[in-house]
């Protein structure tokens, strides 16, 4: 009996070993390294209070509109094989932050929405300690360049836009841009095209087609909302050798206006058809000039790994730049996290938390965090995108089932990187980088990552 209780127990013993190591391996970083972040470099307010027994007052006598507390945390053993977390209650509201399992060191928590009274803030540590410590509160607060701004949303597939911003878009006059029509990736739709290059076409047009009119969700008419054409995956052919124009690496199309003749907006820009680096900054450039967007949304390129992604923000800042452009900001997003693709961490409505940055590396002048009236009116909008939904396998019996084991696998192995889960949360976060500040060098190499 003895025996066979000792190798129950190592039976055991390595499950969990196997689990930690598993589960540590998807964050591909040291989870006990401190979060440091370039913040005096930021225009914002910093203050100290006392947390004890998991409480703080937050005094604010000035109005901001982002803040975080700075806390040194420490993780149960119960938090090395579950995630992490903190119930942050207001007299407001109640959130909750996800942090990595096996967590150590500094972190930032976002705090409730700012309040003109005093009011005491409790923190709920689930797998993790909070010991009582002198703490810093960082504040932010973004200029209001108007009353009503205009925002442009950059999208390098469609889909990014809705991930990102679909609340923030929809809370405002918006223009969404999409700059390629997604026709690459996966084969999703084998079940019903076993034509490789049909397939991808029709992939192509229904992400076109999505790109236009899923922005209707959040009140953004057609005309708001664009396709440029260009193809899924050739943005870093188009940077590296400007002068050669490309085709789609996925069919046969060899002009833009394949996809782009879908547009239905009056600002789509006319085009000759060729993708190429120099005609994707002149289309860039009429939007522009046209729209004149005092807030442009786009992915950070240091921190999203995907080379259209990166290439897409450094080609929109080319362009700001070349137009002398001084007024207005950029809202910095991540779609996928160089560190990993399971970011941000915690379930669906938590909050998102400041993408990790273990050296100050990461440059902003200013953070925001936007809070939807809606937060799960983006599950209609994801839902509403092909890319994002379930592949065509699910129409077979067999497929069905593939499909069921491998959600539930995913779901208990917490391997769960849908946009469902990791997009539909109680706010969407933004690293904020001023137009003028784009024309300092040292700027530039730090958004792209890169040394001087």
């Amino acid at each position: 009996m003895l025996k066979k209780t000792l190798i129950f127990l190592l039976f055991i013993i390595i499950l969990l070993l196997v689990g930690y190591f598993s589960l540590a391996a998807k964050y591909k970083y040291d989870v006990t390294q401190d979060y440091q972040y370039a913040i005096n470099n930021s225009k914002h307010t910093s203050t100290e209070v006392l947390v004890k027994q998991g409480e703080f007052t937050l005094k604010s006598p000035e109005k901001w509109d982002t803040g975080f507390i700075k806390l040194k945390l420490a993780t149960t053993i119960s938090g090395y094989f579950a995630e992490p977390y903190v119930e942050i209650i207001s007299a407001q509201k109640r959130s909750i932050l996800s942090f990595e399992r096996g967590v150590r060191g500094i972190r930032y928590i976002n705090l409730p929405a700012y309040s003109k009274h005093k009011q005491t803030i409790q923190l709920i540590a689930h797998h993790l300690s909070i010991n009582d410590q002198q703490a810093k509160l960082v504040l932010f607060t973004n200029p209001k360049i108007q009353n009503h701004p205009r925002v442009l949303v950059i999208a390098p597939h469609p889909d990014d836009a809705e991930i990102a911003a679909f609340g923030l878009y929809s809370n405002n006059t918006s223009l969404i841009l999409t700059i390629t029509a997604g026709e690459a990736g996966p084969h999703t739709y084998d079940e019903v095209y076993s034509d490789t290059n049909q397939h991808y076409q029709a992939k192509g047009k229904l992400r076109v087609w999505n790109s236009i009119t899923v922005p209707m969700l959040g009140e953004v008419m057609p005309e708001h909302a664009i396709n440029l054409g260009y193809f899924d995956g050739t943005l870093q052919q188009m940077a590296e050798d400007k002068t050669r124009s490309v085709n789609s690496l996925s069919t046969d199309i060899e002009s833009v206006n394949h996809f782009r003749r879908q547009n239905l907006s009056s600002l789509t820009p006319l085009s000759k058809g060729k993708a190429n680096w120099p005609a994707l900054l002149d289309d860039l450039k009429q939007i522009l000039q046209n729209y004149k967007p005092d807030i442009i949304v786009t992915p950070y390129p240091e921190i999203d790994w995907h080379t259209d992604h990166k290439l897409a923000t450094l080609a929109i800042i080319s362009t700001i730049k070349e137009l002398k452009l001084q007024q207005g900001q950029l809202l910095l997003y991540t779609n996928h996290l160089t560190a990993n693709n399971y970011f941000p961490y915690g379930q669906q409505g938590e909050l998102v938390a400041i993408p990790p940055d273990f050296n100050r590396s990461l440059y902003f002048d200013s953070i925001y965090s936007f809070t939807p009236a809606q937060p799960k009116a983006k599950i209609f909008a994801l839902e509403a995108m092909h890319d994002l939904r379930l592949d065509t396998s699910w129409l077979s019996i067999s497929g069905a089932f593939k499909v069921l084991w491998t959600t539930l696998g995913n779901k208990l192995l917490l391997k769960d990187q849908t946009y469902f889960r990791r997009a539909v949360r109680e706010n969407e976060l933004f690293l904020v980088v001023n137009f003028s500040s784009l024309y300092n060098p040292t700027t530039i190499h730090r958004l792209n990552g890169t040394t001087e």
